[in-house]
């Protein structure tokens, strides 16, 4: 591509940018009508869908134009849809917490617009949000594009005190896990878009807080679990073997129990 082209195409982008950034007040605007909507006269199928379609089309944008906040957001705030039930446990406390991550959304925007770049208070807000929405002490990041292997990690799970996120894709992990404060990430080895053991390396090579996360690799690969021992690999590696069950409950605990308050925002 030529120096012209790509100048080019960066204004285009740049364009595209900035027409997204001017349509999201009027898409927040209606976010917060549907919410008050479904508070005071119930919700219904058509208000919650419109809802968590306008969600899922901001996440995608957001990280279609670098505003990976704007995406962090948006997924806690799928997150918290997904446990209703199709709408249909959407309860008003939840629609309340609702409305505090769309003011969340508002007030990124604002900064944007200032040219501010510094989202720590944001940041802060959103933890103490994704705190508040966990039923249990520990929060787990669980990493796997396979349905079966989910269900059975999740299966084991679900005895332990820990609330699950589950995610598939490598690189969305890798950004949530920067920017939110998991106890613990638990990945199998291959991941679409960034592998497990790269997706832990990067996690534990990166300035934030989250790089002392404690982590845990699943993989078929006996050569992986015996051989590697370096900084940036896994806290723990188990095999897949008709052990595992009990070994990943094992490791979970004692991952946990290293640091037995769950982490605090901020």
């Amino acid at each position: 591509m030529s120096s012209i082209d790509s100048d080019t195409f960066q204004q285009m982008l740049l364009q595209l940018r900035n027409a997204f950034l001017d349509e999201v007040p009027e898409k927040l605007d209606r976010l917060e009508q549907l919410l008050i909507a479904m508070e005071n006269s119930g919700v219904n199928n058509d208000s919650f869908n419109e809802f968590y379609r306008i969600i899922h089309s901001l996440k995608g944008s957001g990280g279609t134009f670098g505003l990976h906040i704007i995406t962090t957001i948006c997924h806690q705030l799928e997150d918290l849809l997904n446990t209703t039930g199709g709408g249909s446990k959407f309860s008003p406390p939840l629609i309340a917490i609702s409305l505090n991550y769309i003011d969340l959304l508002r007030s990124v925007i604002v900064k944007v617009h200032a040219g501010d770049t510094n989202y720590q208070q944001i940041e802060e807000q959103l933890n103490k949000l994704h705190k508040q929405l966990a039923r249990k002490p520990f929060t787990v990041l669980l990493v796997d594009n396979s349905k079966l292997s989910t269900n059975i990690y999740l299966q084991i799970l679900s005895e332990l005190p820990v609330q699950t996120v589950v995610i598939s894709d490598g690189i969305l992990a890798l950004t949530r896990a920067l920017m939110e404060p998991f106890d613990l990430v638990i990945t199998s080895n291959e991941i679409p878009m960034l592998s497990g053991p790269a997706l832990i390396g990067a996690l534990k090579l990166s300035d934030s807080k989250s790089r002392d996360t404690k982590t845990i690799l699943i993989t078929s690969n006996k050569n992986i679990a015996t051989t590697r021992h370096r900084a940036t690999d896994a806290d723990y590696t188990l095999i897949k073997d008709a052990k595992l069950a009990q070994n990943l409950a094992d490791a979970v605990k004692q991952a946990l129990s290293h640091d037995s308050s769950p982490k605090k925002a901020g």
